[in-house]
């Protein structure tokens, strides 16, 4: 039978006198985290974040309310205001408030300081202009959620070039660029959040999501890597599966039997509001999650039971 080679060499190190104590470096575990509650943990006061398709008529809006809400200054990223309401329109769905109304929403509802920021996150150039304008505008970047996304969903088989380049730079070579531009901005600080939001269809084979859920899987492996590699830094990447949103007052999605084939799945056996997704996103956010990373947290409602 092989050696395990690394126990050998731990062994080797032990028996030479390695110091014990290397674990437990008080500079590097949260001992002020003991005495408080885990709410106080959870205040963001003073963090700077940043939403991608942070106007999203569900979980955009939703994570822009819960961060302000824990008291994170916030720019609101999306497209500019005609290019965003016809995106929303070609989806199936009315348009409600643009970056510049929900700002203002949350400024006033949480007294924090909300911006609207547009550009268009899933071109390498797009990134660098939007995260250079929020990190001016807000003083810093501490918390990113990348939520904007845009794939072409239905039978692989009638997909076209066009339709696969777009998912892939919808789905996660623009969460890829938004990450890579961020960290600029969070390593030398020393502190930083990137939370992705994937899907739970990447947890399990859905019709007509072939390369939603492959692409969402990535990002998943991509989080993982990503947050291995720089927690050194002080920053954590991890993430949430989304599942089937929907809210008052806005439109239900045209119905068809793909969609209720998803939502028929969940355990909850009914839609998630995106405030209990955003629930989990802003808990990632925050010294309440400490000793995690490069993990995704399922939030679809039980939909890859």
């Amino acid at each position: 039978m092989r050696e395990n080679y690394l126990l050998n060499l731990l062994q080797k190190d032990v028996d030479e006198g390695t110091d014990p104590t290397y674990w437990w470096d008080e500079e590097r575990t949260p001992l002020d985290s003991i005495d408080k509650r885990v709410t106080d943990l959870m205040d963001l006061s003073g963090k700077k974040a940043v939403v991608t398709g942070g106007a999203g008529v569900n979980l955009g809006q939703a994570c822009v309310n819960r961060l302000a809400g824990l008291g994170a200054d916030v720019a609101v990223v999306d497209l500019p205001k005609e290019r965003s309401e016809a995106w929303t329109r070609a989806a199936g769905r009315t348009p409600l408030l643009d970056a510049e109304g929900v700002a203002e929403k949350f400024s006033k509802r949480w007294d924090t300081k909300c911006i609207a920021v547009e550009g268009d996150v899933l071109t390498a150039d797009g990134v660098e202009a939007v995260m250079r304008e929020c990190h001016e505008r807000l003083g810093g970047i501490d918390i990113l959620v990348n939520n904007v996304a845009d794939v072409a969903m239905g039978p692989f088989t009638s997909f076209t070039t066009e339709d696969i380049d777009r998912s892939v730079r919808g789905t996660f070579t623009g969460a890829v660029y938004c990450a890579r531009a961020a960290l600029d901005y969070m390593i030398p600080k020393g502190w930083g959040r990137i939370i992705n939001v994937g899907s739970e269809s990447a947890l399990t084979a859905m019709p007509g999501q072939v390369m939603y859920g492959a692409l969402k899987g990535g990002l998943a492996t991509f989080t993982a890597q990503l947050g291995a590699e720089v927690e050194r830094h002080g920053v954590k990447v991890l993430g949430v599966y989304g599942g089937c949103m929907w809210g008052p007052g806005r439109d239900l999605l045209p119905d068809s039997v793909l969609g209720q084939y998803a939502l028929g799945r969940t355990a909850i056996q009914r839609f998630e509001l995106p405030e209990e997704v955003a629930n989990m996103i802003g808990f990632l956010a925050t010294d309440a999650a400490s000793a995690m990373t490069g993990v995704m947290i399922p939030m679809g409602g039980g939909m890859a039971l």
